[in-house]
């Protein structure tokens, strides 16, 4: 897309659109503030579910790990609230007709925070580091199309591909896009994510772990004035005692909310919902090289035992929508699928009669209470079909780190997905997947996703993103539970958060009324 030039013919126009497949409406929890002039300074406090891994695009593993990375880091691309792809530090971008390139023209002027230049070779020597074999970058699998990379002059980019990459532009969008500076990197080296340096408009000041990450202003930030004075993000992974502070007034904004405070929040005048929609979901990951459930039959019992619908109402009061797909409601491969497994009982008995061996699964889960109590209801509704379960919990950045180890069996998971249905599956499902934690290797599912990156037809995508979400339906690494709405909790004096489906919250903006 290329907002500054003159009209291109419809085939020319048609593939700068092509990163993001149409969203469906995406709705704030409650009505908009009337407009009003910012007032400056002030700190915003930002509860987080647990501590963040490291703030560095080469440490990010979560949604909490990214809140921190678009506070300091500026994208190359971002998104609107409609999920729509648009400038950020590229004031342009474009094309080509099979996507097979896609050039980039920074802004120029812009500075990091250590008074570098983030230009054309700044942004190459980024992605270098990115693609180094040696940097094990969690996300490689979104850059592995990458033939080449060429500035075209100070501030002009072209990203040549090896093959056609539909969903490239998106992931300029996600972390891979959040650009840091080469030289901080140098001075700090491993140390980096513990002391980022990027253009983005809060400075980093320190990071306490286990307590706060405090970033102040940028007073000089490209995109224009920043209104607080400071941003603090307090990891509290024990939901009552982050609601409970709240409502105290001693936090701001309580990010994924559960469920039974959302509902109560809606006659609460001091407290706004925010809910930005679903991109993403939760699920049950399966390790498909471990006993047991390494048999079709035992996960499709898995699957027929679980009373989705039952979870939704406990777990969620019923606000969570049960899932068949990984693709979120805002995406239009949404529910686009055919025969997921439906509540049978009876039918798991049978398949696991089949089998003909005792099961027993171990079932990693989030160590929060919401987390296990979930854990707790499959295990009960496992049961009753004759399969045993023992539930391990862990602090939510050992269950990351356990994942991409793939040292377990079953694990409940979530992902909040991303602006275009590639993000949600390839690097999880294709057998060269840089976040395959299933182990899943079927040769139809790599042509699947392959196709869906090579055609920029919209509709085409639908149908080849249907077919992925039948082939997931019948193998099932995954076993869906719910889409994933990232519904935040704010006091009613914030003002000027936007409405972005991936949740996160862009804290320029944000001002306090007091």
């Amino acid at each position: 897309m290329n907002t500054n030039t003159p009209r291109r013919p419809a085939r020319r126009r048609a593939a700068t659109r092509l990163a993001s497949l149409p969203l469906l409406g995406l709705a704030v929890g409650q009505a908009p503030v009337a407009a009003q002039s910012p007032k400056r300074g002030g700190s915003l406090s930002i509860a987080l579910e647990v501590d963040v891994a490291g703030i560095d695009p080469l440490a990010i593993a979560s949604f909490n790990d990214k809140q921190a990375g678009i506070t300091v880091f500026d994208t190359l691309l971002d998104i609107d609230a409609k999920g729509k792809l648009q400038p950020h530090l590229a004031e342009k971008f474009e094309a080509a007709p099979d996507a097979t390139w896609f050039k980039l023209s920074l802004r120029k002027g812009v500075k990091f925070h250590d008074d570098t230049p983030c230009d054309a070779q700044a942004v190459i020597e980024h992605f270098k580091r990115l693609m180094d074999p040696k940097s094990r970058y969690r996300w490689a699998s979104d850059l592995a199309g990458i033939a080449a990379i060429e500035a075209n002059g100070s501030h002009d980019l072209t990203f040549r591909m090896k093959a056609p990459s539909a969903q490239f532009l998106a992931v300029l969008a996600d972390t891979s896009g959040m650009i840091v500076s080469p030289t901080a990197v140098k001075k700090h080296g491993e140390q980096f994510m513990a002391n980022p340096v990027g253009t983005g408009p809060f400075v980093f000041k320190e990071w306490r772990r286990g307590s706060q990450v405090v970033f102040t202003r940028n007073s000089s930030y490209w995109k224009g004035p920043v209104h607080l004075d400071e941003v603090v993000l307090r990891p509290m992974p024990d939901e009552q005692t982050r609601i409970a502070s709240l409502k105290a007034g001693n936090l701001d904004i309580a990010m994924n909310s559960p469920a039974k405070e959302v509902v109560e929040a809606r006659s609460n005048k001091k407290l706004v919902i925010h809910d930005p929609g679903s991109l993403g979901t939760t699920f049950l990951m399966i390790n498909l090289d471990q006993p047991d459930v390494s048999d079709p039959r035992v996960r499709q019992a898995m699957a027929h035992a679980l009373d989705r619908d039952a979870l939704s109402k406990v777990l969620s009061k019923g606000i969570a929508k049960v899932a068949n797909t990984p693709f979120g409601s805002g995406l239009a491969a949404h529910e686009q699928v055919d025969g997921y497994p439906k509540y049978d009982p009876a039918r798991a008995k049978k398949l696991l009669a089949e089998y003909g061996k005792p099961v027993k699964l171990k079932f990693a889960s989030d160590s929060r209470p919401l987390s296990q109590l979930s854990a707790q209801l499959v295990q009960q509704m496992w049961k009753k079909v004759g399969i045993e379960t023992e539930i391990t919990p862990y602090e939510g950045v050992q269950l990351v780190r356990t994942a991409g180890l793939r040292q377990y069996q079953v694990m409940g998971y979530r992902w909040q997905g991303g602006i275009d249905p590639d993000r949600c599956v390839y690097m999880f499902f294709h057998s060269k997947g840089s976040s395959n934690r299933t182990g899943y290797n079927n040769a139809e599912m790599d042509r699947l996703l392959d196709a869906g990156r090579a055609t920029m037809d919209p509709a085409e995508r639908v149908k080849i993103y249907r077919q992925v979400s039948n082939l997931l339906a019948r193998d099932l690494p995954y076993l869906f539970t719910s889409y994933f709405n990232n519904y935040s909790l704010m006091g009613a004096n914030i003002r000027g958060v936007e409405t972005v489906p991936d949740g996160l919250i862009r804290v320029r903006s944000v001002w306090k009324e007091r």
